[in-house]
């Protein structure tokens, strides 16, 4: 089973408030992965007074990494796709908590910073077929940051995006197998006269 974006999603959001809860010496989630707001526009209940960790966009890894296959035959099959994930975190914080929000975003950011790479060494109960994400932070211009903020249907808050690289979507399709090894040829000698 190979993992998919919500999985990749929702290590992140856990380390992070693993981190969060630990930093703060508090016992309930401080990120929900969820929208700041519902379909009607109103402020989602599960990201009040919270972190959210939402998704902004999906692209192609333009420089995947190589995948090898080693073997006595040569399975062929649709090359997995390499995806960067961009992601934003926002606080969802009512306004007399807004020191709150930067608190937790400052805090969302120091996170990244020292824990930029996700293997499973570093992180046991990564999704089985995920090998390695990288988090970084994903600059935006201003007109960018109004561009996205007029898409969501909402006001600014406190937020920073991030890319995520490369979570691999494969659906593992084999559409051959070619032998690398055959039997040698056997032809036919001259018969002598």
């Amino acid at each position: 089973m190979l993992p998919m974006i919500d999985q990749a999603l929702q290590l992140v959001r856990d380390r992070l408030n693993d981190h969060l809860r630990v930093r703060f010496a508090v016992a309930e989630d401080l990120v929900s992965l969820s929208p700041l707001t519902d379909a009607e526009g109103k402020p989602a209940q599960e990201a009040r007074n919270r972190l959210a960790l939402f998704l902004i966009n999906i692209a192609r890894d333009a420089v995947p990494r190589a995948r090898r296959g080693q073997g006595a035959a040569v399975v062929t099959q649709h090359q997995p796709l390499h995806m960067d994930v961009y992601f934003m975190i926002a606080s969802g914080h009512d306004a007399d908590l807004y020191p709150e929000g930067l608190k937790l975003v400052s805090a969302a950011l120091m996170f990244f910073q020292s824990q930029p790479v996700f293997t499973p060494q570093t992180t046991p109960d990564m999704p089985q077929g995920l090998t390695q994400l990288t988090v970084e932070v994903s600059n935006m211009q201003l007109e960018e940051i109004g561009q996205i903020w007029s898409n969501l249907g909402s006001r600014y808050v406190p937020s920073v995006m991030f890319k995520m690289r490369s979570v691999m979507i494969d659906a593992s399709v084999v559409t051959g197998v070619v032998p690398t090894i055959t039997a040698p040829s056997q032809r036919a000698q001259p018969e002598e006269v």
